[in-house]
């Protein structure tokens, strides 16, 4: 029970509150730090904020466990345990000094206020962590989502292909096929990693573009400006692929088509850069970042689900996509 990270950081924020406290007392009176100070402020940390917090938040864990959770119940557990505490501490500084003036009936309204306190900063704490946990939980779910659209889109393009060989050249039809086998393996495999190493993301993309080359023939090159190092970062799956796939779908007309790869890393920040020189993008697709197409719609919503990444839209003799990631 104790591994709970409440018992963690409430000893050390009650510890920091009690030294403040105590450090106050003796600037508001002028006091030098002595002995008696220092037992009193160890008294005051025990018996009244740590064992009562501790204790109360024990049993509000255990009611909770049980299926126990009203506020009300909480709360009146977190003063009652905090005016005990009180009540203690008032007999031990009783007992150790004889100058020490008893609270009296004050304890209970020192536990309203500092059990109400506690109790209530535990609970919007709480409720914040509850709040980023679900956040967190959407941004994945919708990730997810993100990535399954992109299953049904390449492989449909893919199909066409081995559709188009399946008579005329069975053994490259063939070829293809294992290829999108390979590929669909791999986003399954994938489906749950948030980051993979760039290597296996490289090798995916020249599946794909094995199977773009079948279509494609000579007409397709492919030009990659990777520094070896780079192979062992890691980014999210399928990240690159869909902007390699938008370039040759958008410039399927052209006689020839070149694409460049090309990866840089500036401090922590991972750049792709995706060149072609085909038509580039229209002035629609530059002011809202995709177009009527799902891959680049995709692409925006997952980067944007990402943190403190981006991608942005060009034109350079060609459409340029430049991607950039944290890592």
């Amino acid at each position: 029970m104790l591994k709970h990270p409440f018992y963690k950081y409430s000893f050390c924020l009650l510890l920091i509150v009690d030294i403040a406290y105590a450090l106050a007392i003796v600037i508001t009176n002028s006091a030098p730090i002595s002995i008696d100070t220092v037992i009193a402020s160890l008294v005051w940390f025990a018996t009244f904020y740590w064992i009562p917090v501790w204790a109360a938040a024990a049993l509000i864990f255990q009611l909770r466990k049980n299926g126990n959770k009203k506020i009300a119940l909480e709360w009146l557990i977190a003063v009652v345990f905090m005016a005990t505490g009180n009540v203690v501490t008032d007999h031990v500084l009783v007992s150790l000094y004889d100058d020490y003036r008893p609270l009296g009936v004050f304890v209970i309204f020192n536990g309203l206020i500092w059990g109400s306190c506690i109790y209530c900063i535990c609970i919007y704490i709480e409720s914040k962590k509850k709040v980023a946990i679900e956040e967190h939980s959407r941004k994945k779910a919708q990730l997810a989502t993100l990535r399954y659209q992109l299953n049904p889109h390449f492989m449909f393009n893919s199909l066409n292909t081995i559709s188009a060989y399946i008579h005329t050249n069975p053994d490259l039809a063939d070829e293809v096929l294992h290829e999108l086998a390979d590929i669909l393996r791999y986003s399954l495999d994938t489906a749950e990693q948030t980051l993979i190493p760039l290597e296996q993301e490289l090798a995916i993309i020249e599946k794909y573009l094995n199977i773009e080359k079948a279509r494609f023939g000579e007409k397709l090159q492919v030009n990659y400006t990777l520094p070896e190092q780079l192979k062992s970062i890691h980014i999210p799956p399928l990240i690159i692929q869909p902007i390699i796939e938008n370039a040759i779908k958008h410039n399927a007309q052209q006689n020839s088509l070149t694409v460049n790869i090309e990866l840089t890393v500036i401090d922590s920040l991972i750049r792709v850069k995706v060149s072609d020189n085909g038509i580039g993008f229209n002035e629609h697709v530059l002011k809202h970042g995709y177009g009527t197409g799902v891959g680049m719609k995709n692409i925006q919503q997952r980067v944007s689900q990402l943190g403190n990444s981006k991608i942005t839209l060009s034109n350079n003799n060609g459409a340029v996509v430049c991607l950039e990631l944290v890592v």
